[in-house]
């Protein structure tokens, strides 16, 4: 399987919260509770990885979540998960790769829910500012890993909408000096999404190669 972009893999390191700040608590539990009520939500958003002395990597995003099942699109690649199988579509290629949900290894995160409460395990926390993002107010948390050590990255930057108390920004800080920026820019919830939607559909692909991973 070639190496593709990995966008879920990139949103596990931004899994987070251990209580030493807390105002950031604050700020985090009350987010977690509320998104956990959703029954559904849709986000959009804008995924820029700088690597040193390289260009940047842009890639624009939609993601659509009901229960375990997610549907997410990106510039060169789809994935979808019904609940039960992952399977990941090539759009260049026309290739396409299923492996089962129970396969997931420890280390990889299982759905991009978690982009909006990425503070739950395996990181300290500190509230650093009231800033802006978009011309809004917002609160800049940062976030480190406990065991450092193990880490590729050192630093996560959240930022958090004021007035709506919602994570709008966050940036992945790796020790190699790679930086991942995630910026949502729309954000629904509770909208009816149809179970289809999070299956893959080979006869709307002509000519797709599938392959068990």
């Amino acid at each position: 399987m070639k190496t593709t972009f990995s966008f879920l893999t990139a949103l596990l390191i931004a899994a987070t919260s251990f209580g030493q700040d807390e105002k950031a608590k604050k700020i985090l539990d009350d987010i977690s509770t509320k998104t956990k009520t959703y029954e559904t939500m849709i986000f959009e958003f804008t995924v820029i990885v700088a690597v040193q002395n390289e260009e940047p990597i842009t890639q624009t995003g939609k993601v659509y979540i009901k229960d375990e099942k997610y549907f997410l699109s990106l510039t060169e690649q789809e994935i979808y998960c019904d609940g039960t199988t992952i399977t990941t579509f090539l759009k260049e290629d026309n290739e396409c790769y299923t492996r089962a949900v129970a396969d997931v290894e420890e280390g990889e995160i299982v759905s991009p829910s978690q982009l909006l409460t990425v503070w739950e395990d395996g990181y300290k926390y500190k509230y650093i500012q009231e800033t802006t993002y978009a011309d809004r107010p917002a609160h800049e948390i940062h976030l480190y890993p406990k065991d450092p050590a193990n880490s590729k990255f050192h630093t996560i930057i959240l930022k958090i909408d004021v007035e709506r108390n919602e994570v709008v920004f966050f940036m992945v800080k790796g020790k190699d000096g790679t930086n991942t920026k995630y910026k949502i820019s729309k954000f629904e919830k509770n909208t009816s999404i149809a179970d289809s939607k999070f299956i893959f559909d080979r006869a709307t692909h002509p000519g797709v190669v599938c392959q068990e991973e």
